[in-house]
């Protein structure tokens, strides 16, 4: 899939906006942003953090965010989230709204996990089936929160859903969700 200036400016108008706003405030230290797309959304990690990596498998889009985003704290890399991956020590590792396109999610998750140092949060969100969103051609599959959970809690200890403010959520049909794993 590539970008055009028009993607670009959907993906800059969207909710994920939201969310990265919202995830913004409470990352901090060695954050990595796994499929981080034209990087517009990544560069508000390093309001708070030490340095940030976004990770990109798209190359029109790494290509984007390499000239649009990059700078002394933030940088861009070509990495699929599916492939070996040598363990590293990150505080955060974020995935907005990536996990739906990926045909081996738990092989995913169980990288992300091994890409985080001792006490390091892995933070992941995608569109809820269960709500009345836009269904996309691109998403391998769709998650209930219900099913987002048993995913993670298959690799990480503390599985906590909440809201795109990242308060706990109040409905099954909350849009989208998210999930702050420890």
């Amino acid at each position: 899939m590539s970008y055009d200036l028009w993607g670009r400016l959907r993906y800059m108008l969207s909710p994920q906006f939201d969310i990265y706003e919202q995830v913004s405030k409470i990352v901090h230290g060695n954050v990595i942003d796994i499929g981080s797309g034209t990087g517009f959304g990544t560069h508000l990690f390093a309001r708070n953090a030490s340095a940030v990596i976004g990770c990109e498998i798209d190359e029109t889009a790494l290509r984007f965010s390499q000239k649009a985003f990059s700078n002394g704290k933030v940088s861009f890399h070509s990495l699929d989230i599916t492939q070996p991956i040598a363990p590293a020590s990150y505080d955060f590792v974020t995935m907005i709204d990536v996990i739906e396109h990926i045909k081996k999610d738990a092989l995913a998750v169980k990288n992300c996990c091994d890409l985080l140092n001792e006490n390091g949060t892995f933070i992941v969100s995608t569109p809820n089936r269960l709500s009345r969103y836009r269904k996309s051609e691109y998403h391998v599959r769709e998650y209930s929160p219900d099913e987002l959970k048993e995913l993670l809690s298959s690799v990480f200890d503390n599985v906590d859903m909440v809201d795109f403010q990242l308060k706990p959520m109040e409905s099954d049909y909350t849009n989208p969700i998210l999930a702050i794993c420890l």
